[in-house]
C-alpha cells in the first residue's frame, strides 16, 4: 500500500493544486516500474498538473475522451487490458467532497496488481481531501473563457448567429447583466442589431443619434467606459453615454467592432448595479468585439463570394446553376410551379449588326424588363446567351400565362429595342425537373416558329416530339 503517512505529509505542504498532484504521483511512482499522471478537471478538459515515471503526457484531454473522459463522467474506475488479459492501466476518480474533481492513472507496460490499483485508490481519496481543502477545482480563468468565445465564433458564417455569440461572450466576460450590438447599415448609418438582458428593450430603442454618437466615442479603436461609483456626479455624460445612463445602465463598457480599419459597428456592456470596471475587464470586451467583428467580415466576404459564383456578371441574375437549385426547392411548395423560359428574338442580327457592347445594353435591358413583369416572390436567372428563365408558384395555367404576358408585354415597352419568345409549363404530380423544363423547351419553340413576340403554353399531357431548340 501507498505510505498514508508521508503522502499526508506531502500533500499538507502542497499550497496549491499542482503541489498537490506531484506529492500524489510521487507517492505512487515511488512503488516501482509505474507511470502515474494526476489530472484535475477544468473548462470541459482535463490538465495533466502532474506525472511522474512517463516519457510523455496528454494534456487537456476532453472530458469525453478515452478512459480518463470516462472515469470523470461516470465517477467509477476504468480498466485497460492486454489482448492477454493481463492489467496494464488504471484509471482512479479523485473526489473533491460529492464532485469528481479529477483522475488519477496508473499503468505499465509489463502489468499491474490489484495492490498498484488499490494504492492508487488511496492516494486518490487523499487527493481529493487536499483539492477540497484548498478550494476544489479551479474555476475557469478569464483568458480561458475568451479562447473559449473566440473558438465558439470563429466557427460561425451566420452574421445573426456571430452576433448572438459575441453577446453571449460579452455578458459572461464583463460579468454584466445586459448587452446590445449595434451594426452600420448600407447607408452608414446605425442600427440595434439584437440585445440581451433586463436593459435589452431599453437598449434595442436607443435612437440613432445615440448609436451615433457612441460610435463617434470610440471611432478610434478605444473603448469608453461608465461606472456610478467612480464618476463625478457633477459632470455630463457624453452623447451616447447619457442615453446608454438614462435607460439604467450605472456601469456600462462601449467597444467597436473593428475590422481592418472598417467600422462594423458597437458593442454595448452595461448592468443597473454599480460595478468596478477594472482594466482588463474592459480589454477582454475590446477583445471580443475585434474577434466579432473580424468574423462579421469574414461571413460578408463568404456571403459575397458565394453570390458572385451563383451570379451572371452582366445582369446580376441567378445562372444556369442557381436555377437548377431553385427548382429542385421549388417541390417544398404547397402550390404548382411554372417554369418560363424566355428567348430573345433575333439577338444574334443585333450583336453582328451593332456589336457585342450594344448587345450587352440590351440584355441588360431585357433582365430588367422581365424583372419588373414579375411578381414578390417570383425569380428570374439568365441560362446563358440570350436565354432567360423565370421560377413561379402559381395556382394553375391561368395564372402562369398571365405572368408570361405581363413579362413579353414588359420586354416589348421597355428600351431594349427587342421581343422575346416564351414557353410556359406548369408542373404536373410528381413531374421529374427534366420533363418540366422539356415541356416549357418546346413550347418556346412552337412560339419562335409561330412568328416570335408570343407566349406559348405547354399542355400537361405534352410528349417529346420533334426536335427542341430555338431560332435566331
Amino acid at each position: 500500500m501507498v505510505d498514508v503517512r508521508a503522502l499526508r505529509t506531502g500533500l499538507g505542504r502542497a499550497s496549491d493544486l499542482d503541489a498537490a498532484c506531484r506529492a500524489a504521483t510521487a507517492a505512487l511512482v515511488d512503488r516501482g516500474d509505474l507511470e502515474v499522471r494526476a489530472y484535475i478537471a477544468r473548462a470541459g478538459r482535463l490538465r495533466a498538473l502532474a506525472s511522474a515515471g512517463v516519457s510523455h503526457v496528454l494534456d487537456g484531454v476532453p472530458a469525453a475522451s478515452g478512459p480518463v473522459g470516462r472515469t470523470l463522467r461516470s465517477g467509477a474506475e476504468t480498466r485497460e487490458h492486454r489482448d492477454d488479459g493481463v492489467l496494464i492501466a488504471a484509471c482512479v476518480p479523485v473526489r473533491s467532497g460529492e464532485d469528481v474533481a479529477g483522475v488519477l492513472a496508473v499503468s505499465s507496460d509489463a502489468g499491474i496488481g490489484e495492490d498498484d490499483v488499490a494504492a492508487a485508490r488511496e492516494a486518490a481519496a487523499l487527493l481529493g481531501e487536499r483539492v477540497a481543502a484548498l478550494g476544489g477545482p479551479p474555476g475557469e480563468g478569464s483568458a480561458s473563457r475568451l479562447a473559449q468565445h473566440s473558438a465558439a465564433l470563429a466557427g460561425l458564417e451566420d452574421p445573426r448567429r456571430i452576433e448572438q455569440a459575441a453577446l453571449v461572450a460579452a455578458l459572461d466576460l464583463a460579468g454584466m447583466e445586459s448587452a446590445m450590438i449595434a451594426r452600420s447599415d448600407p447607408g452608414g448609418g446605425l442600427h440595434v442589431a439584437c440585445a440581451a438582458g433586463p436593459l435589452a428593450h431599453v437598449l434595442a430603442r436607443l435612437p440613432a443619434p445615440a448609436l451615433d454618437a457612441l460610435a463617434a466615442l470610440v471611432a478610434d479603436g478605444a473603448s469608453a467606459t461608465v461606472a456610478a461609483a467612480g464618476r463625478d456626479p457633477s459632470l455630463e455624460l457624453p452623447a451616447g453615454l447619457r442615453e446608454v445612463a438614462a435607460a439604467g445602465a450605472r456601469t456600462a463598457i462601449v467597444a467597436p467592432l473593428l475590422a481592418r480599419g472598417q467600422a462594423l459597428g458597437v458593442l454595448v456592456v452595461a448592468d443597473p448595479r454599480e460595478l468596478p470596471v477594472p482594466t482588463d475587464r474592459a480589454e477582454l470586451i475590446e477583445l471580443i468585439a475585434l474577434q466579432a467583428a473580424a468574423c462579421l467580415r469574414t461571413a460578408a466576404a463568404v456571403a459575397d463570394l458565394r453570390h458572385r459564383a451563383a451570379t451572371d456578371p452582366l445582369t446580376g441574375l441567378g445562372h444556369r446553376g442557381a436555377f437548377d437549385e431553385a427548382l429542385g426547392h421549388s417541390h417544398r411548395r404547397p402550390v404548382a410551379t411554372a417554369v418560363v423560359l424566355c428567348d430573345v428574338d433575333r439577338f444574334k442580327e443585333l450583336n453582328d449588326r451593332a456589336g457585342h457592347q450594344e448587345g450587352d445594353r440590351a440584355l441588360r435591358a431585357v433582365a430588367g424588363a422581365l424583372e419588373s413583369g414579375l411578381r414578390r416572390g417570383d425569380a428570374l436567372f439568365r441560362l446563358g446567351g440570350d436565354e432567360f428563365a423565370a421560377l413561379l408558384a402559381v395556382r394553375g395555367e391561368e395564372e402562369a400565362l398571365g405572368a408570361a404576358r405581363r413579362m413579353r408585354e414588359a420586354v416589348a415597352a421597355s428600351e431594349a429595342g427587342l421581343t422575346v419568345s416564351i414557353g410556359v409549363a406548369v408542373s404536373g404530380p410528381d413531374e421529374p425537373d427534366e420533363a418540366l423544363v422539356g415541356r416549357a423547351d418546346r413550347a418556346l419553340y412552337r412560339a419562335k416558329a409561330a412568328g416570335r413576340d408570343g407566349v406559348v403554353l405547354a399542355p400537361a399531357d405534352a410528349a417529346p416530339a420533334g426536335a427542341s431548340g430555338s431560332l435566331p
